[in-house]
């Protein structure tokens, strides 16, 4: 009688634990659609180079685009009924996307600019006094359009538009090429951090003892030299038409600038004495254009 008692305990610890008990793990992400307006031919190159991008980041799933494609062809047969699913209420039996993205390459275009620094030095390497030589950079820029939106409720959770140039090696008398494949993957790198920091905001993690401040994020995302604002979370502001809350009352604590990155995170220090010292939670973001304007204004008074 013992022996069957520990047998039926055993079946019941080896059965799998309910969904709700279940650890629900990283966001899964997929890029949906990606539209070459520009006829570049290169939206799967592309989406590859985001997939990878946004995988590195070590904090989402990825769905390949190819995977992603059989598992739509998947879902219409399901609804056919030409396939079963051993699941009942569910459609092709995967696991959906938490965000989806979606993405237009809308333009490519390359401009040559003289060099005449290369070309006047071109001309003396060659011996020769004249102008005859000249020398020119290219400048290739890729525009991409990109949204993403929360898969369940269709919430656009980012959307903005990235230009990107890539500058070529001077070339004399002759044609400049530029590294499409950098061009293509410096854009990539710039969605992943969107997506990343949109879902995850870049937080301080650690204040060390010599008040070196430690942020959540290294590589790929932040730069050595960069400047961050540190804003406290305050109360939600609610909307009182929706209920929905549309933001926080955020408190600006003062600015960093990045000394050191590694893989995973990152090392700061006060760009200007903190009014109030910051904690661990507080969120980062980039400096504006008009907030480096005035911290420069406020060290040449100094």
């Amino acid at each position: 009688m013992r022996n069957l008692f520990v047998l039926v305990m055993l079946a019941f610890a080896l059965l799998p634990a309910p969904l709700s008990a279940q650890p629900r793990g990283k966001p899964i992400v997929a890029i949906y659609q990606m539209d070459d307006v520009a006829g570049s031919g290169q939206a799967p190159a592309f989406s590859t180079m985001i997939e990878t991008a946004i995988a590195s980041t070590s904090k989402f799933r990825v769905i390949e685009r190819e995977r992603l494609n059989t598992l739509v062809g998947e879902q219409a047969r399901a609804k056919s009924g030409l396939v079963r699913t051993n699941r009942p209420g569910k459609m092709g039996g995967f696991e959906g996307a938490d965000y989806l993205i979606y993405g237009s390459i809308t333009s490519v275009s390359m401009a040559n600019k003289t060099n005449f620094g290369a070309s006047l030095l071109g001309g003396v390497l060659s011996g020769s006094n004249n102008s005859n030589v000249t020398c020119n950079n290219s400048y290739v820029t890729l525009g991409v359009d990109i949204k993403i939106t929360d898969a369940n409720s269709g919430e656009v959770k980012y959307v903005t538009r990235i230009n990107e140039t890539k500058k070529s090696a001077a070339v004399c008398n002759g044609n400049a090429q530029v590294d499409t494949g950098a061009l293509l993957r410096s854009a990539a790198e710039k969605i992943a951090t969107a997506l990343v920091t949109t879902i995850y905001p870049i937080q301080i993690a650690a204040v060390q003892g010599d008040g070196t401040i430690v942020l959540n994020y290294g590589e790929g995302t932040v730069q050595p030299g960069q400047v961050y604002g540190i804003y406290a979370k305050g109360s939600a502001i609610i909307d009182p038409a929706t209920g929905e809350m549309i933001g926080n009352d955020e408190q600006k604590l003062g600015f960093i600038r990045i000394t050191d990155v590694t893989g995973r995170i990152s090392r700061a220090v006060a760009h200007v004495p903190f009014t109030t010292p910051p904690a661990v939670g507080a969120i980062a973001r980039p400096a504006s254009a008009g907030d480096l304007q005035a911290l420069n204004g406020k060290k040449k008074k100094r």
